[in-house]
């Protein structure tokens, strides 16, 4: 048996008598890396958002690690989205005016284990991703390249096998960017994550194992 971590089956999203994709069928393996493109309204962040139980579709199916998705409003599905599904943002989603230890302590509020050794995984984290001196700061001091580091680190922290990336290097210049990716990459061949990552960069999503290409209706 194969090991999804995402099946679509047949999904439709419509807003009014738009159609933004329409019968839209995938497989994502566990431990792939898969970029989506295609033109803007073409439902890139649309779909991440229905993966990520945050929006509803019209018609269709998906699964998520071989289990069909809950309801949206349910308990469960509160759950999936604390310990299965994890986000990477292009604005980093960060809380400025905390440290990166609160933000991090903050993506590792629902795990049960001690404060100690709670610190102790942030500083092997932020040290792996060769940051460890921004430990104290303050998230609004650091540079947009340091805040993607930091956003990678509360991912590797964060439950969930699963990312959904929504251009995560979008607000990055071109060398930083091919950095940040580089990191992300590792999300995948370190820790093991299945990433699925909206991105207009054609460059990254030739790097992708595969690459999902919506088309505009």
């Amino acid at each position: 048996m194969t090991n999804y971590a995402i099946q679509v089956d047949k999904l439709t999203k419509t807003f009014g008598s738009r159609t933004i994709f329409k019968n839209l069928s995938f497989n994502i393996q566990e431990k792939e890396f898969v970029a989506i493109i295609g033109p803007s309204g073409c439902g890139k962040s649309t779909l991440l958002n229905i993966l990520g139980l945050l929006e509803t579709s019209n018609n269709g199916t998906f699964s998520l690690l071989n289990e069909a998705a809950p309801s949206i409003n349910s308990k469960k599905a509160t759950l999936w989205r604390r310990n299965v599904i994890n986000y990477l943002f292009q604005s980093f989603a960060l809380i400025p005016n905390k440290s990166v230890k609160d933000n991090l302590l903050l993506a590792m509020h629902f795990i049960k284990s001690s404060p100690h050794t709670k610190e102790k995984n942030i500083s092997q984290v932020l040290k792996d991703l060769d940051i460890p001196y921004l430990l104290n700061e303050q998230v609004s001091s650091l540079s947009g390249g340091e805040q993607q580091r930091i956003a990678l680190a509360r991912t590797i922290l964060k439950p969930g096998k699963i990312i959904l990336a929504d251009e995560p290097t979008g607000s990055l210049d071109e060398q930083h960017a091919q950095l940040a990716f580089e990191e992300i990459e590792k999300l995948r061949s370190k820790y093991g994550k299945t990433i699925l990552m909206v991105t207009h960069n054609l460059k990254q999503a030739e790097q992708c194992d595969r690459v999902i290409n919506l088309a505009k209706f």
